[in-house]
Protein backbone atom coordinates (compact mmCIF):
# COMPACT_ATOMS: atom_id res chain seq x y z
CA UNK A 1 0.00 0.00 0.00
CA UNK A 2 1.57 3.60 -1.08
CA UNK A 3 1.10 6.01 1.84
CA UNK A 4 -0.11 9.61 1.96
CA UNK A 5 3.20 10.71 1.59
CA UNK A 6 4.20 9.58 -1.30
CA UNK A 7 1.10 10.47 -3.31
CA UNK A 8 1.77 13.62 -2.34
CA UNK A 9 5.20 13.87 -4.17
CA UNK A 10 3.67 11.84 -6.84
CA UNK A 11 0.90 14.70 -7.07
CA UNK A 12 3.63 17.29 -6.72
CA UNK A 13 6.01 15.49 -9.58
CA UNK A 14 2.75 15.58 -11.69
CA UNK A 15 1.89 19.37 -11.18
CA UNK A 16 5.71 20.42 -12.16
CA UNK A 17 5.49 18.60 -15.13
CA UNK A 18 2.12 19.85 -16.19
CA UNK A 19 3.56 23.33 -15.22
CA UNK A 20 6.29 23.12 -17.37
CA UNK A 21 4.27 21.54 -20.22
CA UNK A 22 2.25 24.54 -19.83
CA UNK A 23 -0.85 22.28 -19.24
CA UNK A 24 -1.45 23.20 -15.47
CA UNK A 25 -5.31 22.79 -14.27
CA UNK A 26 -5.13 24.89 -11.15
CA UNK A 27 -2.95 27.86 -11.83
CA UNK A 28 -2.66 30.16 -14.56
CA UNK A 29 0.03 29.04 -17.10
CA UNK A 30 1.73 32.13 -17.99
CA UNK A 31 4.03 33.74 -15.33
CA UNK A 32 7.19 33.04 -13.43
CA UNK A 33 7.39 29.34 -11.66
CA UNK A 34 8.03 28.99 -8.12
CA UNK A 35 7.51 26.38 -5.61
CA UNK A 36 3.89 28.24 -4.12
CA UNK A 37 2.79 27.73 -7.26
CA UNK A 38 3.72 23.73 -8.01
CA UNK A 39 2.30 23.69 -4.51
CA UNK A 40 -1.38 25.29 -5.76
CA UNK A 41 -0.96 22.75 -8.75
CA UNK A 42 -1.02 20.09 -6.63
CA UNK A 43 -3.47 21.26 -4.68
CA UNK A 44 -1.82 20.86 -1.52
CA UNK A 45 -2.08 23.01 1.46
CA UNK A 46 -0.13 26.68 2.01
CA UNK A 47 3.70 26.06 1.65
CA UNK A 48 3.02 22.13 2.36
CA UNK A 49 5.79 21.35 -0.44
CA UNK A 50 8.39 22.56 1.88
CA UNK A 51 7.72 19.35 3.85
CA UNK A 52 9.54 17.74 0.99
CA UNK A 53 12.90 18.33 1.21
CA UNK A 54 14.50 16.04 -1.26
CA UNK A 55 12.11 16.88 -4.26
CA UNK A 56 12.40 20.96 -3.59
CA UNK A 57 16.23 20.44 -3.38
CA UNK A 58 16.60 17.97 -6.13
CA UNK A 59 13.89 18.24 -8.52
CA UNK A 60 11.84 21.16 -8.17
CA UNK A 61 14.50 24.06 -7.91
CA UNK A 62 16.48 23.22 -10.66
CA UNK A 63 13.78 23.01 -12.66
CA UNK A 64 12.07 26.51 -11.51
CA UNK A 65 15.46 28.11 -12.38
CA UNK A 66 15.69 26.68 -15.52
CA UNK A 67 12.48 27.02 -16.50
CA UNK A 68 12.68 31.10 -15.16
CA UNK A 69 16.02 31.94 -17.08
CA UNK A 70 14.67 30.30 -20.59
CA UNK A 71 11.70 32.68 -19.61
CA UNK A 72 13.80 35.95 -19.06
CA UNK A 73 15.23 34.84 -22.34
CA UNK A 74 12.58 34.78 -24.28
CA UNK A 75 11.35 38.21 -22.64
CA UNK A 76 14.58 39.88 -23.66
CA UNK A 77 14.01 38.70 -27.03
CA UNK A 78 17.06 36.26 -27.18
CA UNK A 79 15.24 33.10 -27.92
CA UNK A 80 11.39 31.92 -29.09
CA UNK A 81 9.45 29.45 -26.41
CA UNK A 82 7.39 26.74 -27.60
CA UNK A 83 6.28 25.23 -24.67
CA UNK A 84 6.02 28.28 -22.20
CA UNK A 85 2.97 30.89 -22.49
CA UNK A 86 3.46 34.65 -22.22
CA UNK A 87 1.28 36.83 -20.50
CA UNK A 88 0.06 39.83 -23.17
CA UNK A 89 2.31 42.35 -21.45
CA UNK A 90 5.40 39.98 -21.46
CA UNK A 91 4.28 39.85 -25.23
CA UNK A 92 4.38 43.79 -25.65
CA UNK A 93 7.45 44.11 -23.74
CA UNK A 94 9.12 41.57 -25.79
CA UNK A 95 8.28 43.24 -28.99
CA UNK A 96 9.18 46.80 -27.83
CA UNK A 97 12.56 45.18 -27.20
CA UNK A 98 12.54 43.88 -30.51
CA UNK A 99 11.45 47.27 -32.04
CA UNK A 100 14.40 48.93 -29.72
CA UNK A 101 17.05 46.71 -31.40
CA UNK A 102 15.95 47.42 -34.81
CA UNK A 103 15.88 50.94 -34.23
CA UNK A 104 19.62 50.66 -32.85
CA UNK A 105 20.55 48.88 -36.12
CA UNK A 106 19.05 51.43 -38.46
CA UNK A 107 20.67 54.35 -36.83
CA UNK A 108 24.34 52.45 -36.85
CA UNK A 109 23.36 51.77 -40.73
CA UNK A 110 22.37 55.52 -41.37
CA UNK A 111 25.35 56.49 -39.52
CA UNK A 112 27.44 54.24 -41.51
CA UNK A 113 26.04 55.52 -45.05
CA UNK A 114 26.95 59.19 -43.66
CA UNK A 115 30.00 58.76 -43.00
CA UNK A 116 30.68 56.60 -46.86
CA UNK A 117 29.25 59.71 -48.10
CA UNK A 118 31.55 62.57 -46.70
CA UNK A 119 34.50 60.48 -47.32
CA UNK A 120 33.05 60.96 -51.78
CA UNK A 121 33.23 57.22 -52.20
CA UNK A 122 36.72 56.58 -50.97
CA UNK A 123 35.16 54.30 -48.57
CA UNK A 124 33.31 51.16 -49.28
CA UNK A 125 30.63 50.62 -46.67
CA UNK A 126 29.95 46.63 -45.87
CA UNK A 127 26.85 46.82 -43.32
CA UNK A 128 26.58 43.04 -42.85
CA UNK A 129 29.76 43.51 -41.04
CA UNK A 130 29.55 47.17 -39.74
CA UNK A 131 33.07 48.13 -41.24
CA UNK A 132 34.69 50.33 -43.52
CA UNK A 133 37.12 49.40 -46.15
CA UNK A 134 39.17 52.21 -47.91
CA UNK A 135 39.63 51.67 -51.66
Amino acid sequence: MVSKRELTEARLKEALQRLLDGSPIRTKPSGRLSLNKINNEAGCGNSYINHFTDFVRDEAKPAIKKYNETREKAIEGDIVLTKVELSEKEMFRVELQREKRLKERYRHERDDARKAKECNGLVTLDTSLGTFYIS
